[in-house]
């Protein structure tokens, strides 16, 4: 095995967590495909130009393909080893901008009149989720749970977005009942073996 195939299978070990299965990774990796395929019919649909399908795209890959995983045993169990704290979960939550981008072009489209505004509620919202449901470790996948519905329930309010009405149906279950959350994994499925050969 050359050192760059080598790093390519390390890189994704330590993106989806070692132990993943052949399933999961072709049911990540499709789950992805799907999505980018359904995001560039929707925006099309909704009339963005072909630089927002192509963003829109890559939010979809990452939302759809993320959706499924952050919610697998393999990779639940590699987020909530040893030295993932409150403080790292956060921060992988920080990196996900992904309202702005969606915001953005739904009022380039003229869809809404004020895309910052429906953005920043929405990250806003799944930060500080994500730091309540950090704060309490033993019930930490209840509040995930409600917490999801919770996002559903504020996209309905602030009205999805046009150019992808997928948005919060995966953007929460990713970022919430998977990473935040530990998806319905009990205590007992995490933890129990090191993974010293990947960090």
């Amino acid at each position: 095995m050359t050192a760059r195939v080598e790093s390519l299978r390390r890189s994704w070990a330590e993106f989806v967590g070692p132990e993943a299965t052949r399933a999961n990774n072709t049911l990540a990796v499709s789950s992805g495909i799907i999505g980018l395929f359904y995001s560039y019919r929707s925006a099309k649909r909704a009339g963005a130009g072909r630089f927002s399908q192509t963003a829109l795209g890559a939010l979809a890959l990452d939302l759809f393909g993320g959706a499924y995983v952050n919610n697998t045993r393999a990779c639940v169990r590699w987020y909530e080893r040893a030295g993932q704290g409150a403080r790292e979960h956060c921060a992988f939550a920080a990196l996900h901008v992904h309202p702005l981008i969606v915001g953005a072009v739904d009022q380039r489209i003229g869809e809404r009149s004020n895309g910052v505004s429906w953005a920043s509620a929405h990250y806003g919202y799944m930060m500080l989720a994500t730091a309540i449901t950090r704060s309490c470790p033993s019930r930490r996948r209840s509040l995930g749970a409600i917490l999801t519905v919770g996002g559903l329930l504020l996209d309905h309010a602030l009205r999805r977005s046009a150019v992808a009405p997928w948005f919060a149906w995966t953007y929460y279950p990713k970022l919430l009942l998977g990473h935040a959350a530990g998806s319905l994994w009990p205590d007992e499925d995490l933890g129990v073996e090191h993974f010293d050969s990947y960090v």
